[in-house]
């Protein structure tokens, strides 16, 4: 609206109105699903490999590469399209572990460039383990998030929290740290195999609708609180958007 020393109605009204709040939403397919499944692949691989299941200290130099683009970039930019699904639990978990399995990535590039000496993953390692505490920590803060949404995500990250809690045995020596780490590897295999199933229900929901046949073979048994949850929900902290709004908290 054009306003001219004139026009002193338009400039009246102008200041005088309540500005409208408008918020566009886009289309968003779930960020979790391509951040759960690129957690799930990097996390069982190396899973496998810290518990002895195959290869030898010179293995992460061959997979990291693929873990690093997966499992790091992409869960990282499913985070990052967290914020515009508003869904702060993918937004807060898929960044973290996305940057977790980039640095991950570095290091070994570093490690195979001689840039940085090799650190066995069964010995002492407090640099490494120093980084499980804020995982593990918030880790446990989205399993209990979780539990409001459903069985399957909640279980895969209270998996994942309880194995980065005993990964802190990196702080110790001997063959403590052998024995707790492989103990961690277990968990991580379990919570990949959660977020497998939940990846799966994802696309199965999309291809047939939630109703259908096939989505009641991989269920996970979403709580009441998210049966009833609105499609739409409301954008707190977006720009424009008031806390506090009456009637939403």
């Amino acid at each position: 609206m054009a306003l001219r020393d004139g026009n002193r109605q338009k400039l009246e009204t102008l200041l005088n109105e309540t500005p409208e709040v408008r918020i566009v939403l886009k289309p968003y397919a779930p960020p979790a699903a391509l951040g759960l499944a690129g957690f799930a692949s990097s996390t069982f691989i190396t899973s496998m490999w810290i518990a002895g299941w195959w290869g030898n200290g010179d293995s992460p130099g061959v997979f990291f590469p693929f873990v690093m683009m997966f499992g790091g970039l992409a869960q990282f930019l499913a985070g990052m399209w967290g914020f515009v699904a508003r869904d702060t639990l993918v937004t807060v978990i898929n960044t973290m572990w996305g940057s977790f399995w980039l640095s991950q990535g570095i290091l070994y590039y570093l490690n195979a460039a001689g840039t940085v000496p090799p650190q066995s993953i069964h010995a002492h390692f407090p640099e490494l383990a120093a980084w499980f505490i804020p995982l593990a920590a918030f880790t446990w803060s989205g399993a209990i998030a979780a539990l409001v949404r459903d069985a399957i995500l909640a279980c895969c990250l209270f998996c994942l929290a309880i194995g980065s809690t005993i990964a802190c045995c990196l702080f110790a020596y001997g063959d403590a740290v052998e024995r707790g780490i492989k103990a961690a590897a277990y968990f991580w295999m379990l919570s990949s195999l959660l977020a497998w199933w939940r990846v799966t229900n994802y696309l199965i929901e999309e291809g047939y609708g939630p109703k259908s046949t096939a989505a009641r073979f991989v269920p996970v048994f979403r709580t009441k609180h998210e049966q009833h949850a609105p499609l739409v929900v409301p954008g707190l902290g977006e720009p424009g958007v008031k806390r506090g709004m009456p009637g939403v908290i």
